[in-house]
């Protein structure tokens, strides 16, 4: 069975060469149905990923007024920040908010999702954490009538519409801004290798060097901020400034300057991502790159709302890109 191909009930049992409704009672072992045919059925839909319809179809018809929000945590002020302009949004129009986050790893995301599916929700925003070996359950959710819209990070695998940043220019102009202060050994703390931000930030960055004409500048590959100060003191090179995958990073590195000796902005300028609040309250204060929080919640509340409208009139929709404007805020650590 290919990993792509959306597993049917009617799969399993042929390849088992059982009744639909055995399998069916297997799955929810039913006593009638012996323990050995349970353990080889349950065992096949592990092995083929396979996922039951959580809904009757005549619940296709219907609306349970209730939206599904997952994100990777709880604790991040600007994930908890677009959270509560979502939920605003979606009070105004007169709809329910659960939500959840995305666990420790790809398996538990892939759960949470398919719990929200389960809660009869009307649709799904959410914010991918890891890299999904098999995205095709994400189209398994799509075609049970709930349309998922993806917020913040692009997949290419995902056929879906995104509510993003402009990752590229927001991290084009940061960089730009350093050069023309006269900043020519520009180091980039990159995040996480999986996540769409980290790369399309990367390129901005690459970009920004290459049309002012300075050689391409080393990269530091962080999968956390608690990566930062251990990979930055094992670098050898001269830098002048520091572009940061986000503030998190940005606020290990000034701390990391201090507990050096470094001279903040005088030896080397930092620029953080994302506008923290604690951005602000730093010494010296982060200049930092405004991500528009209110734009990225009212989009995906509009966008995901008129593809639930679609579906339940037409029986589908048009995917589409929202990309937000990013900018510039420039304080003391430049």
């Amino acid at each position: 069975m290919k990993t792509n191909q959306r597993i049917k009930l009617s799969d399993l049992a042929t390849a088992l060469n059982l009744s639909t409704s055995t399998v069916s009672r297997a799955l929810n072992d039913h006593p009638r149905i012996p323990i050995e045919t349970r353990t080889k059925v349950k065992k096949l839909a592990n092995d083929w990923a396979y996922h039951p319809n959580p809904f009757a179809k005549g619940l296709f018809s219907k609306e349970t007024k209730t939206i599904g929000v997952m994100i990777p945590c709880f604790e991040d002020n600007y994930f908890s920040k677009i959270l509560g302009i979502i939920e605003d949004e979606l009070i105004k129009k007169g709809y329910k908010l659960i939500c959840t986050r995305s666990g420790k790893n790809a398996v538990e995301e892939q759960s949470a999702l398919w719990n929200l599916a389960k809660a009869h929700v009307d649709g799904i925003i959410a914010v991918l954490s890891y890299d999904q070996p098999c995205p095709a359950f994400i189209n398994d959710i799509n075609e049970e009538g709930i349309p998922i819209l993806f917020l913040d990070r692009m997949y290419e695998n995902v056929d879906a519409s995104f509510v993003i940043s402009d990752d590229f220019q927001g991290a084009f102009e940061a960089v730009s801004y350093l050069i023309q202060e006269g900043r020519s050994k520009i180091l980039h703390l990159e995040g996480p290798r999986d996540l769409s931000t980290s790369f399309y930030r990367k390129q901005g960055y690459m970009e920004a060097l290459k049309k002012h004409d300075l050689e391409i500048q080393h990269s530091i590959q962080c999968e956390n901020k608690e990566d930062v100060k251990i990979k930055i003191k094992a670098y050898n090179n001269d830098y002048d400034a520091v572009f940061c995958y986000n503030d998190f990073y940005a606020f290990e590195m000034l701390e990391y300057a201090k507990q050096q000796g470094i001279c903040i902005p005088n030896e080397v300028a930092v620029i953080g991502y994302a506008n923290d609040p604690l951005s602000s309250f730093t010494s010296p204060k982060l200049t930092t790159v405004d991500q528009s929080t209110s734009d990225l919640g009212e989009q995906s509340v509009k966008m995901l709302l008129s593809e639930i409208k679609a579906m339940k009139s037409k029986g589908s929709f048009e995917y589409s890109t929202f990309k937000s404007s990013t900018r510039l805020l420039v304080r003391e650590s430049c």
